[in-house]
């Protein structure tokens, strides 16, 4: 049975945050020493900061994405023109001052997910998502910096679900380059939004891989990220740690990218999915938020059945930015008063 779109983007955006949340208290943990603490594999999500389903900035910084699509969108219909890369700026610069951090940029306004006081928490933050959004002159300017870190991919989904499809590569690179200025970094992130968006619409989750395989191979520094998919696809899949470790760390986008996808093409199911993903030696949430975002489209029905999913931090924020994301395709240009107050075309 075919999916409603926004059912699917709501399953895919708490898949990400469970993964997030399953991943956050173990990231920088040896396999020795996950294999000690949980002898029988993760089977509830650990306390972090002592909070059973905390988010960490990976599903912070998602929604604030989110938010500034939505609102990028309001405003080009209200204006004619927008850009949409300065809107979602202008959102993460709102996810910086929920981080205590005061931007060069001063005149983020403080309406909509900034006002939530369940936001206002550091879970280890990225440096380089603090320092290049924090040192940024203009809205929507690009990063000085040359990192690929998986800030830019752990935060993409939303682009896959509210970006027409043509649109996607040149966005997610756009949004990406907002914090990280390696074109790796950029490509994997915009590799992963093509992905989900493909899946999103109903293609077969190998296929697609293939096919962006070899798309990326052609691309100007597309090689690494080419390297990521193929090293997905022709892993053992027997989805142990051992196997994970091998396709890296989930530091560098490539290499969550890599992960990602390893772990939803090696199981069958979203609870061993999401399992895969975070249990290595690496960045654990940031590997389960991304691979949770696929697996969240593979597994709909299994995410909103999961005890897991009641656990989760801001689950309503996920739930009515993801439907909004879609949805506000939609709306009419009279937008209700309501609408207009959430999302200013600002």
């Amino acid at each position: 049975m075919t999916q409603h779109p926004s059912f699917l983007a709501q399953a895919s955006l708490l898949a990400g945050a469970m993964g997030d949340s399953l991943g956050a208290e173990i990231e920088f943990w040896p396999l020795d020493r996950i294999a000690h603490q949980f002898p029988n594999g993760l089977r509830e999500l650990p306390q972090h900061q002592g909070i059973v389903g905390a988010i960490t900035d990976d599903t912070q910084m998602t929604l604030f994405t989110a938010e500034g699509l939505i609102r990028s969108w309001v405003r080009g219909r209200l204006k004619g023109i927008v850009s949409v890369a300065g809107v979602v700026h202008h959102a993460l610069l709102r996810w910086l001052c929920t981080q205590g951090v005061e931007a060069t940029v001063t005149d983020a306004d403080h309406v909509g997910l900034v006002e939530d006081a369940r936001l206002h928490h550091r879970r280890a933050p990225g440096n380089t998502c603090l320092s290049s959004l924090g040192s940024a002159r203009h809205f929507g300017e690009p990063a000085r910096n040359d990192s690929k870190g998986c800030g830019t991919i752990m935060r993409v989904a939303p682009v896959a679900f509210g970006v027409p499809t043509g649109d996607i590569r040149q966005v997610a690179i756009a949004t990406s380059a907002l914090t990280h200025g390696h074109a790796t970094g950029q490509l994997a992130a915009a590799a992963w939004a093509e992905l989900l968006h493909s899946v999103f619409l109903g293609e077969e989750l190998e296929q697609t891989a293939v096919r962006l395989l070899s798309d990326y191979r052609d691309l100007d520094n597309g090689s690494e990220t080419a390297d990521a998919i193929e090293a997905a696809l022709y892993a053992t899949r027997d989805g142990s740690p051992e196997t994970v470790e091998l396709l890296g760390g989930g530091w560098v986008a490539e290499e969550a990218l890599s992960i990602a996808l390893y772990s939803a093409l090696a199981t069958s199911n979203l609870e061993d999915g999401l399992r895969c993903a975070v249990t290595h030696s690496g960045d654990s949430d940031s590997t389960g938020a991304v691979a949770g975002n696929l697996l969240g489209l593979l597994y709909p029905d299994q995410v909103f059945e999961h005890p897991w999913s009641n656990q989760i931090e801001c689950r309503d924020l996920i739930l009515r930015l993801a439907r909004d994301l879609v949805e506000v395709q939609d709306w009419s240009n009279e937008f209700t008063e309501e609408q207009f107050a959430v999302y200013p075309g600002v």
